[in-house]
């Protein structure tokens, strides 16, 4: 069986900062050369359901998967078939685990506590994180190399350019990662244009002007 060309770590409209339909997001998988994508939006399964439905008209493997904010930080469950339905870090796992499911420890580095005690507990820990910075992937490998597991890479892709610009070999049997074939960083753009889009979500119109306001001014003058 051929490698999987894939990246494991995109968010859908059915995330709160993110308006990609699954199908649209199928779609770019195919065009970037991805063969292999899972679709992970925050608190549910349901755009990694409906990826899965199209998946097979452009020739895409879908993983369904969700990012769960837990007590201690983010939490991914890949290969589900039920909605997570607590939130304590331990409870999360044990759901994943019950389903069937693997537990990814996306970006370590951002936003978390208690890191090694999770780190020990989980089947991957993801590396390279699109939207992390150098040191927290950096810090992520170093976490991965101590506690000896399986590692994984992620776009974070909320927009659409996003998509597989962190791209990697992976053996279809063990999910085991063999190269890296991409690893960009997302641009200060496409970071904020998901913060632009979580706003317009919320309906927080007030931040939402002030943020637009700001950014136009420091792309005409870079103010400190």
């Amino acid at each position: 069986m051929d490698d999987l060309i894939a990246d494991f770590h995109i968010h859908s409209k059915y995330s709160h900062d993110s308006i990609m339909s699954p199908e649209s997001i199928v779609k770019q998988a195919k065009k970037a050369g991805l063969t292999c994508i899972a679709i992970t939006d925050h608190g549910t399964i349901r755009g990694g359901l409906e990826g899965k439905t199209v998946a097979r008209t452009y020739g895409i493997s879908v993983i369904v998967g969700t990012e769960i904010s837990t007590d201690c930080g983010d939490i991914i469950g890949l290969n589900l078939h039920e909605e997570i339905g607590v939130t304590r870090w331990q409870d999360v796992i044990k759901e994943i685990r019950s389903q069937g499911g693997k537990v990814v420890l996306p970006h370590p580095y951002r936003d978390h506590c208690s890191i090694e005690e999770i780190a020990e507990c989980v089947d991957f820990i993801e590396i390279w994180n699109g939207r992390s910075t150098l040191q927290q992937n950096t810090a992520a490998q170093d976490l991965a190399n101590r506690f000896l597991k399986p590692v994984m890479y992620g776009s974070d892709a909320h927009v659409i350019s996003e998509i597989g610009s962190v791209k990697t070999r992976i053996d279809p049997e063990s999910f085991q990662f063999r190269e890296i074939i991409t690893e960009r960083f997302s641009t200060a753009s496409e970071i904020y244009c998901s913060q632009i889009i979580s706003l317009m979500k919320q309906r927080k119109w007030g931040t939402l002007v002030s943020q637009g306001t700001r950014y136009i001014c420091r792309k005409v003058w870079p103010f400190p």
